[in-house]
């Protein structure tokens, strides 16, 4: 399948509600399925992130050592999912690991390309400062509704946000467990025993990463 450009911006999350003539302004200074082998590092801590990485193909470990040398996974980027975008913003320095977990391409966009753009384009200008403020209250509202939740709301109301993206009761989970346990805040074994309860009082049918919501 060839690789659209247009498409790939439009994908990223933080563009995806911006106009098509603005799109089309990104795409002109955007960086198109740059390889990285399965294994390979994207950027490592203290490298100047001068560009913000969208995942064309492929899955992306961002990761953290700690002080025993253990890997900790932060979580996984998959396809049209948008990295390090604040370095559109700023020159700060990236304290955390990405490594192309299978063959994976990524498109960039350098921040100094983008910044002089939103000089010469007021309305990209104002459309960002937008996106940036509906962001900042969508994770007000996530961190306000995280704090409120106990882990097993928080499961039970993933699972049937993808039950609802895919309308269908039977599905199976898209990452890892190990990634799941990390994007709801729990440890994979609280993870472990949470499947285990809902099993058990009939609320899903667990066969590996295949779930059926009963």
């Amino acid at each position: 399948m060839s690789h659209s450009a247009f498409a790939c911006i439009k994908a990223a999350p933080i563009f995806s509600q911006l106009p098509d003539v603005l799109i089309e302004e990104l795409v002109n200074i955007s960086i198109h399925q740059k390889k990285y082998a399965a294994g390979s590092y994207i950027y490592e801590p203290d490298d100047d992130l001068s560009a913000l990485i969208i995942v064309d193909t492929g899955k992306i470990d961002v990761l953290n050592v700690n002080e025993n040398g253990q890997e900790l996974l932060l979580y996984t980027l998959h396809s049209h999912q948008v990295d390090v975008e604040s370095s559109l913003f700023t020159d700060a320095l990236h304290h955390h690991f990405a490594r192309a977990k299978i063959d994976s391409s990524v498109c960039m966009i350098r921040r100094t390309d983008f910044q002089n753009l939103l000089q010469e384009n007021p309305k990209l200008s104002l459309h960002m400062l937008n996106v940036y403020g509906e962001r900042l209250t969508e994770l007000e509202q996530r961190q306000i509704s995280l704090s409120l939740q106990s882990a097993d709301e928080r499961l039970l109301k993933y699972l049937h946000e993808i039950a609802a993206i895919q309308m269908n009761n039977t599905f199976e989970l898209a990452i890892t467990k190990k990634e799941l346990a990390v994007s709801l805040h729990i440890t994979p074994e609280t993870l472990s025993r949470l499947f285990k309860k809902l099993v058990t009082n009939g609320t899903i049918i667990l066969d590996k990463r295949k779930i059926i919501l009963l």
